[in-house]
């Protein structure tokens, strides 16, 4: 290949600008409108960077914005249901395409790359900064993959066909473990000298650092570590790794994860004494912050992503949304700031429902991180109020859920609140939307909230993990869960375990991808999601005679959101490699029981 397409090169360069905010219009200027050629390129340091952000562009972070047809992955887990009857999720996301889509394609890219910059003429220092990112960038790629596949080609170079060597492009996959092998070499070698900086300018701020891989090799060496311990081995090695080599990975991610805790670069987010605020507003901060390692940048227009177009409630929405509706079990994994159980005061003792006068008032002194990850029934939004109402219940206990209106003349009210819940259209079926990442002040069609994809408070959860598995440093890692608890405002631990551990990460890392992984490398989600019946909490007005509606009490009901029982199957642990793949490489095994 010795030109590269137009489009590649401004779409590229488009993405540089918004991000890095650095000029290459000497190149547009002095370069024909249909080509750039290679000289032109890989020895000009503006042409470098747009390519670079084009890879960076390419990268599948998995941040909040990451969908495919308005579906999340909180959706696949008990974390929370799709709120829409049609293209509902079936356990197992982007099974067929996501090799198609995500995969060698934007690996190539990174090979070409690579590959000329060895032969570039720019400043050496610089060169070995652009070839550790681009490293950094293929290593995600990787990541991607493993985690969705297992084992699968190890290709570092780019592939180029010359008409009669088929053969040799047909390349079989790699083991598992070797996957994870060259992910973890890769990120030692450039966190060393020569590789990664420490640090970059403001206007580079969202490029990775040295930190930044570290983090993510906690990340990917936890990953490894439980697939050794929890998983079986397959295929000669195709998917799963020797459970001899577990605590070889718990080590390197806890080791990981110390260094980059040990550089004291990082603290938690604290910058508003209300706990619940202090929460929310970490992700609607433009930029990086003190909890920020690696964040992908949104702008409008250029680049931006429809978090709040899909998923704001009924009646704040600009036509879609309501899609993410978090599980009445996920909201009650949330403890109250006492420490006690989560679970809502919904009963007296006797079993019979509580009247409150205020609604809102069920969800006192809960964890201050529900109220900044979900929108409960009667929440504060937007300069109005979340009206989620199931129905009435009247003096005889009848229960009216129909839709229309109840009660005459300034009485009247409308039976289903304006936000639901339905058991049909667009509604929330659980009695709650998302909050974390939603834009408080006023209803958009186009976000720009940026994307943290890897934060401080992970890289704690990755070390304490790693450290309970190991059965070490159980001080440290009470240390930094505790650190987590205060900065959310709940009772402090007095001693940690790995089931702490774990509960701690769900609820912290909420809706940010993480869930849907922890359950597949845990192995725990053909036993969690089988059988599991979504439970929804419905707010009933009580019904009393001669009073305006505002002045009557509600009671809580809980009842089987309208959503067939899940299921996941010990197949999904790994998805199928696309058939088309296998049908042009033989080579390709495909993973168990497809």
């Amino acid at each position: 290949m010795n030109t590269i397409n137009k489009n590649l090169i401004k779409t590229g360069f488009l993405f540089f600008m918004l991000q890095f905010s650095v000029s290459c219009t000497d190149i547009l200027d002095t370069t024909s409108r249909n080509i750039l050629t290679d000289d032109v390129v890989w020895g000009n340091d503006d042409g470098i960077t747009a390519y670079i952000a084009n890879m960076y562009n390419q990268v599948v972070t998995e941040d909040m914005a990451w969908s495919s047809n308005e579906t999340y992955l909180s959706q696949f887990t008990d974390e929370a249901v799709r709120s829409y009857t049609w293209g509902s999720p079936n356990n197992n996301p982007f099974p067929d395409n996501f090799w198609n889509w995500w995969g060698y394609g934007q690996i190539r890219t990174v090979n070409y790359f690579l590959q000329q910059m060895e032969s570039s003429t720019i400043d050496a220092d610089l060169k070995a900064r652009y070839i550790a990112e681009g490293r950094f960038i293929r290593v995600f790629h990787y990541f991607a993959l493993v985690k969705r596949f297992g084992g699968v080609p190890l290709i570092t170079v780019p592939q180029e066909y010359t008409g009669d060597n088929i053969a040799e492009l047909q390349v079989p996959r790699n083991t598992e473990k070797e996957i994870y092998e060259f992910i973890r070499t890769e990120l030692d070698a450039i966190t060393g000298e020569g590789g990664l900086p420490d640090s970059w300018n403001a206007a580079n701020q969202y490029r990775a650092t040295k930190w930044a891989a570290l983090a993510l090799k906690s990340r990917a060496m936890l990953y490894a570590a439980s697939i050794a311990k929890y998983s079986t081995v397959q295929i000669n090695g195709l998917v799963g790794i020797p459970e001899a080599d577990a605590n070889f990975y718990w080590t390197e991610a806890m080791s990981a994860a110390a260094t980059v805790i040990d550089s004291e670069k990082y603290t938690l987010y604290r910058e508003n004494d209300d706990k619940a605020a202090n929460f929310q507003n970490m992700f609607l901060v433009k930029g990086l912050h003190s909890e920020s390692i690696y964040t992908k940048a949104y702008t409008y227009p250029g680049k931006s992503h429809y978090f709040d177009y899909y998923n704001a409630p009924q009646s704040f929405k600009v036509d879609y949304g309501c899609v993410t509706n978090p599980t009445l079990q996920f909201v009650e994994e949330f403890e109250y700031v006492d420490g006690t159980p989560g679970t809502l005061k919904v009963n007296d003792p006797d079993g019979k429902p509580i009247k409150y006068a205020n609604p809102y008032e069920l969800f006192n002194n809960k964890d201050p991180r529900l109220l900044a990850s979900v929108m409960v029934p009667f929440s504060p939004w937007q300069g109005g109020t979340l009206e989620i109402r199931r129905g009435i219940v009247l003096p005889d206990e009848t229960k009216i859920i129909a839709s229309g209106n109840y009660g005459t003349g300034e009485n009247q009210i409308s039976v289903i609140g304006k936000d639901g819940p339905l058991n049909t259209g667009d509604f929330t079926k659980t009695g709650f939307y998302i909050k974390k990442f939603m834009t408080p002040t006023g209803k958009t069609t186009y976000s720009t909230n940026d994307g943290m994809v890897i934060r401080y408070a992970e890289v704690l959860l990755n070390y304490a993990e790693a450290a309970m598995e190991l059965g070490q440093n159980a001080d440290k890692a009470l240390v930094y869960i505790n650190d987590i608890r205060d900065r959310a405002g709940i009772k402090l631990h007095n001693a940690i375990d790995l089931e702490k551990v774990r509960k701690e990460r769900r609820i912290e890392l909420a809706f940010e991808n993480h869930r849907y992984w922890d359950i597949i490398r845990w192995r725990v989600a053909t036993t969690l999601l089988n059988g599991m019946r979504v439970k929804a909490l419905h707010p009933y007005l009580v019904w009393e005679e001669g009073k305006n509606p505002s002045e009557m009490s509600y009671i809580y009901l809980i009842e089987d959101a309208p959503k067939e029982p899940r299921t996941f199957l010990e197949k999904q642990y790994y998805h199928n490699i696309p058939a088309d793949q296998r049908s042009t490489n033989p080579n390709l095994v495909p993973n168990p029981l497809y």
